[in-house]
C-alpha cells in the first residue's frame, strides 16, 4: 500500500507539471522525426493520440457516450491530415486503424446495452491524467499464490525443458528488448511476456495465425504499423515488433489500471476483459474474474517465468552460456537484391543474414521497395555497402517472382526457368507439387543460364515459346531447357548455319 501511495503521488506530479521530457509517447509510433520536418502534423497526431487514450479509459468504465465522443474528436483530427505524404500518413493511417477499431467496440456495446452503463469506481488520481503519466505507474505487482505455484511446479517438472530452452534464448533478445521497454516507460518484467508468447521464437506462428515475438495477428499488427505482406512480415521483427507491443501494452495499461488486467486483455482481448469485469461488478481484480482457461492460466504463466527469470538458481536451473546476444548495423539496398549475395557482401552466411532477417518472407528484398534496409553483422555495414555497389542492378538476383496461370504445373514453371520442381518446393515450402492453386505467387530460383524472363507455355500444343535476347546462341537456349541442340534445330526448321536474332522467337517442346 505505501508502493501504491508513492506511486499515485508520483503520478499527481506529473500530471501538474505536464508530462515533458522522457514521458513523450508519440502517436502511432515514434513522431520525433515529424517534430523537425512537420511540426503542425506532430502537434496534432498527439493530440488526437491524447483523445484516444483518454477514450480507453472512458470504455473500460462502461462511460460509451463519453468514449464514442472522444474517438470521434480523435477521428476528425485524423480526417484532417487525410493525403500527407510520408511518416506523417503512416502514423495517420495506424492510428486511425486503432480509432476505428474501438469505435466499433463502443457502437456494439450502445446497441447491446441501449445507453451508457454506470461508470465503474476508479481513482479520481488516474481519472483525467495525461496518457503518458500512466507509462511510468507502477511495477508488475508479482505474486506466488496456488495458480502461480501450479505454473512454478510445471516448469521445474514436465516443463523443464521448455523453460531450459527459453532460458537459453534469453541471453539473445534480452539485450535488445530491455532497452526498448526502459526507452518507452514500461517495467522490465514484460520481457517476459515474449518468452511465453513466443518462446523467444521470432518465427513462432500459432494456430491463431498470430506470429513472432510478441504474437501478433495480421490484423493487429497492421492498427500497430506493422508491414504484414507476401515478401515481408514485420511481426517477426524482434525490433519493430517490440515497439508495437509496448503501444498496445501502454493502452491497455491505460483501460485497467493494473497490470494483471492488462496482460489478460493481451491474451484474450480487452473487450472480453471488460465484458467479465461487467458481468461481476464486485471482482475488482484478474484473480476473481471469470475468464476463459486460458487467460485465468496466461498471467499465473507469465509470474512464474518472471521469478524463474529473475533467479533461475533459486528454482534448480543452470544456465550455461546461452545464445549470442543480436547485434547489427542496418544498410540500404537498392532494388531486389538476393539474401544470399547479401551475405557474400557481408563476408557473413547465408543463415546469420536470415536470422538477422526473419521478417524477410522470401529469399530476396522486396521488388516493391527501391530501397530496403537490411541487418548485417555489426562491423559488417561498409564492407557490405561497398561490395554490394560493385554488383549492377541486373545481376543482384537469382531469384524470380511468378505469378501461377491456370493449366501450369511446376514441372512447366520449373522448365520455363531452368531450375527444379523440388528447388521451387523447397523455395515456397510447398509439400504436395501437384497442389497449386492458379492466381498464387511463387519464388522461383533461376537456373545457370536462366535469366529470370519466363515465356509461358502454350497449353494447346505443348510448347514453350521463347523470345531470343541479346548474346542468344541456339546452344545456350537449349541447355537452358535442358533439350540437345539438334532438337531445337529441328523443331524450328533452322540447320547449324542459320541465324537467329532479338526478337525472334524459339519453339521449345515442353514435354
Amino acid at each position: 500500500m505505501k508502493q501504491l501511495g508513492l506511486s499515485i503521488v508520483f503520478l499527481s506530479i506529473i500530471a501538474l507539471a505536464g508530462c515533458s521530457g522522457t514521458c513523450r509517447v508519440p502517436a502511432a509510433g515514434d513522431l520525433a522525426s515529424l517534430e523537425s520536418t512537420d511540426p503542425e502534423a506532430a502537434e496534432r497526431l498527439s493530440g488526437a493520440d491524447a483523445l484516444y487514450r483518454q477514450a480507453l479509459a472512458h470504455y473500460v468504465s462502461d462511460e460509451w457516450g463519453e468514449a464514442a465522443r472522444l474517438l470521434a474528436e480523435s477521428d476528425a483530427i485524423l480526417e484532417s491530415l487525410r493525403g500527407r505524404s510520408g511518416s506523417a500518413e503512416r502514423a495517420r493511417s495506424s492510428l486511425h486503424a486503432r480509432v476505428q477499431y474501438f469505435q466499433g467496440m463502443v457502437d456494439r456495446q450502445t446497441g447491446l446495452d441501449g445507453g451508457e452503463a454506470a461508470p465503474d469506481a476508479r481513482p479520481a488520481t488516474r481519472y483525467g491524467l495525461p496518457p503518458s503519466a500512466t507509462d511510468h505507474a507502477m511495477p508488475v505487482n508479482i505474486v506466488t499464490n496456488t495458480r502461480v505455484q501450479k505454473w512454478l511446479d510445471y516448469f521445474q517438472g514436465k516443463g523443464r525443458k521448455e523453460m531450459t530452452r527459453w532460458l537459453t534464448r534469453r541471453s539473445k533478445y534480452l539485450p535488445l528488448i530491455a532497452p526498448i521497454l526502459e526507452e518507452e516507460g514500461l517495467p522490465p518484467e514484460l520481457f517476459y511476456l515474449a518468452v511465453i508468447e513466443s518462446g523467444l521464437n521470432p518465427r513462432a506462428y500459432s494456430h491463431a495465425h498470430a506470429c513472432g515475438l510478441w504474437q501478433f495477428i495480421e490484423s493487429r499488427a497492421e492498427m500497430y504499423d506493422l508491414r504484414v505482406d507476401w515478401w515481408v512480415d514485420e511481426r517477426r521483427d524482434p525490433e519493430k515488433a517490440t515497439r508495437a507491443a509496448c503501444i498496445y501494452l501502454k493502452e491497455l495499461y491505460e483501460m485497467f489500471g493494473c497490470w494483471e488486467l492488462a496482460l489478460a486483455g493481451y491474451n484474450s482481448g480487452e473487450g472480453r476483459v471488460s465484458r467479465a469485469r461487467r458481468r461481476d461488478p464486485s471482482c475488482k481484480d484478474y484473480w476473481c474474474l471469470d475468464l476463459p482457461r486460458e487467460t485465468e492460466n496466461f498471467v499465473p504463466k507469465f509470474m512464474a517465468a518472471v521469478l524463474i527469470g529473475t533467479d533461475p538458481e533459486a528454482y534448480g536451473f543452470s544456465v550455461a552460456a546461452g545464445d549470442q546476444p543480436t547485434a547489427y548495423d542496418r544498410i540500404s539496398v537498392e532494388g531486389t537484391t538476393d539474401v544470399e549475395l547479401i551475405a557474400r557482401a557481408a563476408g557473413s552466411s547465408l543463415e546469420e543474414i536470415r536470422d538477422l532477417n526473419p521478417a524477410l518472407r522470401r529469399w530476396c528484398t522486396p521488388p516493391t521497395d527501391d530501397q530496403f534496409v537490411v541487418n548485417v553483422p555489426r562491423g559488417a555495414a561498409d564492407r557490405c555497402a561497398s561490395e554490394l555497389a560493385k554488383v549492377p542492378p541486373s545481376e543482384r538476383t537469382t531469384w524470380q517472382r511468378h505469378r501461377i496461370t491456370k493449366g501450369e504445373t511446376l514441372s512447366q514453371i520449373a522448365r520455363g526457368y531452368g531450375t527444379s520442381v523440388r528447388a521451387i518446393m523447397d523455395a515456397n515450402d510447398i509439400r504436395n507439387a501437384h497442389r497449386i492453386r492458379s492466381g498464387d505467387y511463387l519464388v522461383v530460383p533461376i537456373g545457370p543460364g536462366g535469366d529470370g524472363v519466363y515465356d509461358g507455355l502454350d497449353a494447346a500444343d505443348g510448347l514453350v515459346t521463347y523470345h531470343v535476347r541479346p548474346g542468344d546462341t541456339i546452344t545456350k537456349i537449349a541447355r537452358r531447357y535442358g533439350k540437345r541442340t539438334t532438337d531445337v534445330l529441328r523443331w524450328n526448321g533452322l540447320n547449324w548455319n542459320s541465324k537467329i536474332f532479338p526478337g525472334d522467337t524459339v519453339k521449345i517442346h515442353s514435354m
